[in-house]
C-alpha cells in the first residue's frame, strides 16, 4: 500500500534496523513509524505493547505476521513480515518517541533546586514522566498523571512503576511538593493496586517533616498495598550549601540516623514475619552514618532498590569477598597507588584496600576521603565528589604511581559533575589517572592492571 499525507510529525524516527530484525533490508534509517497492525503509535509504550507477542497460556512464543506503517519521504508505506517473539529489534532516534513531561512540583527537598549555577544544562532538567520510569527506572510523583494517563497505564500494563511517595498524608504531601495534585497519591496507588500492577516506591525522608509518626503512617498505608507495592526505599534528604531562599531543612545527625534505622527495621521485621518480606529498606547512608554494621545480602532479598542506593555496600562487600577468594596472592605486583572516595564510605573502602594490600603485599594504596566543598560538607556520598575538590585536596601530595577514581564519580567514565575530565585531572596533578569502576571486580582488576611492571 502506498499513500500520501499532508502533515508529518516526526517522532518515532528509526535510527537503526538491527541485522537480526525481521524488517532488516525492508525498513530504512529515517523511516517514521506510525502504525503497528493498524494501531497508531504515539510513543514507545505503544511500540512495545502493539509489537509484543501474545504468548499462549504456557508462555510459548509464536510466529505471526506484523504490519508496520511508516512515513518515508512524505509517503505512507506498509510492510508485513513474519515475526517470532515480541522484539522487532528496531532502534529509534528518541527512546521516548514523544516530548518528555516535566516536573511541575516545587518539592522542599528537591536536589536540583540546590544546584549551583553555570553547570551543564542537563543537570537542571526535571522530568516527571511515567514512561521514563519504565525505560530508565526514574521515580515519578504521579502529579502529572491525568485520569486518561492512569487508564492508559492500566490498559498497556505499564509495570513496574517507580513512584516517589514521601508521605501518604495528603495534606502533608501537598505541603512537601507545593502541588495540590499531590493529594491524590492514595487514590492513584489504589488504582495501581486494583489493576494488579507493581510499584516500587521511595520516601525521601526530611527531618521533622515526614519522619517519626508520619513515617509510621506512610509505612502502614503502603504495607496495605502489598503485593502491588513490592518494595519501599527510604533515603535521607540531601542538603547542599546552595539553599538560600529555600524551605529550611535539617540534616540527619548520627543519632537521628540510628533512630530512623531502628524505626524502619522494627517495622520491616514485623512485615517479614507477617507477609514474608521486609518491604521497607533504609538507604545505606543510615547504616554508615549511624555506625551500624551493614547487613548481609539476605537482608535486601532481591536487591530491588539497589539503583536507589539501597544495598550497594552489602552487594559490593559480597562481590569483593568472592573476587578476593578466587584471586591468587601475587608478590610480583608492585605499585604505590592512591584512591579517592567520599567521606561517608571512607572507613568501608579503607578496609577493602587493606584486604587488597594483604593479597598483594608490594602494592600500597592510600585512601583519601574527599570533603565536598563544591556542594557543601553535608554532602558526603562518593557519587557527588567533583574533580575540582579532588584537585584542591590532593594537589602537592605524593600520589605515587597512579590515582584511582571510582566510576560512581564519573559520567560516561571520564567526566565529573563539574565537567572536569580525567585527562584534566591527570594533567593538573601530574599523575596517571585510572577509572577504577563501580564494581568490586573492576576495582581489583584495575589495581592488578596498573601494578604490573
Amino acid at each position: 500500500f502506498i499513500g500520501y499525507i499532508s502533515k508529518v510529525i516526526l517522532m518515532a524516527i528509526i535510527r537503526k534496523i538491527r541485522s537480526d530484525s525481521p524488517f532488516f533490508g525492508v525498513l530504512k534509517k529515517g523511516d517514521d513509524l506510525r502504525e503497528i497492525n493498524g494501531n497508531a503509535v504515539k510513543d514507545f509504550l505503544d511500540y512495545m505493547f502493539f509489537s509484543a507477542d501474545m504468548s499462549d497460556e504456557n508462555g510459548a512464543l509464536s510466529e505471526r505476521p506484523v504490519s508496520l506503517t511508516v512515513i518515508r519521504k512524505g509517503r505512507s508505506l506498509t510492510f508485513t513480515e513474519t515475526v517470532f517473539g515480541g522484539d522487532l529489534r528496531l532502534d529509534f532516534e528518541d527512546d521516548l518517541m514523544d516530548d518528555q513531561k516535566v516536573c511541575h512540583n516545587k518539592c522542599v527537598f528537591c536536589f536540583i533546586d540546590q544546584m549551583p549555577k553555570n553547570m551543564r544544562d542537563t543537570l537542571y532538567y526535571k522530568d516527571d514522566d511515567f514512561r521514563l520510569s519504565l525505560i530508565y527506572g526514574n521515580y515519578i510523583t504521579m502529579t502529572n498523571l491525568s485520569d486518561e494517563d492512569i487508564d492508559r497505564i492500566i490498559r498497556l500494563r505499564v509495570s513496574p512503576l517507580n513512584i516517589s511517595v514521601h508521605t501518604t498524608n495528603p495534606e502533608l504531601r501537598v505541603k512537601m511538593m507545593a502541588n495540590p495534585r499531590a493529594a491524590k497519591i492514595n487514590e492513584n496507588l489504589s488504582k495501581i493496586y486494583e489493576a494488579g500492577l507493581e510499584a516500587r516506591c521511595q520516601i525521601v525522608l526530611c527531618k521533622g517533616i515526614n519522619d517519626g509518626e508520619e513515617l509510621d503512617r506512610t509505612m502502614r498505608d503502603l504495607k496495605k498495598l502489598y503485593p502491588s507495592v513490592t518494595s519501599v526505599s527510604i533515603v535521607p534528604v540531601g542538603l547542599t550549601k546552595y539553599r538560600e531562599g529555600l524551605y529550611p531543612l535539617e540534616s540527619f545527625e548520627n543519632e537521628d540516623a540510628a533512630r530512623v534505622l531502628k524505626q524502619i527495621n522494627d517495622f520491616g521485621d514485623d512485615c517479614l514475619e507477617e507477609i514474608g518480606t521486609r518491604l521497607f529498606y533504609p538507604a545505606d547512608e543510615f547504616f554508615l552514618q549511624s555506625g551500624t554494621p551493614i547487613p548481609d545480602c539476605d537482608y535486601y532479598e532481591n536487591f530491588e532498590q539497589i539503583e536507589n542506593g539501597v544495598g550497594m555496600t552489602a552487594c559490593f562487600d559480597r562481590d569483593f569477598r568472592e573476587v578476593m577468594a578466587s584471586t591468587f596472592s601475587d608478590k610480583t605486583l608492585k605499585a604505590k597507588l592512591t584512591l579517592v572516595t567520599g567521606v561517608l564510605i571512607f572507613d568501608f573502602i579503607s578496609a577493602v584496600c587493606e584486604d587488597i594490600r594483604d593479597k598483594f603485599p608490594n602494592v600500597s594504596i592510600t585512601v583519601y576521603p574527599i570533603t565536598n566543598k563544591f556542594f557543601g560538607e553535608k554532602i558526603t556520598v562518593a557519587g557527588l565528589v567533583t574533580g575540582g575538590d579532588i584537585i584542591e585536596q590532593l594537589k602537592g601530595k605524593d600520589l605515587g604511581d597512579c590515582l584511582l577514581i571510582p566510576g560512581t564519580m564519573l559520567k560516561d567514565g571520564k567526566v565529573f559533575l563539574d565537567d572536569i575530565t580525567l585527562a584534566e585531572l591527570s594533567r593538573v596533578l601530574k599523575i596517571k589517572v585510572s577509572n577504577a569502576g563501580s564494581r568490586a571486580e573492576e576495582l581489583v582488576n584495575t589495581v592488578i592492571s596498573v601494578s604490573k611492571r
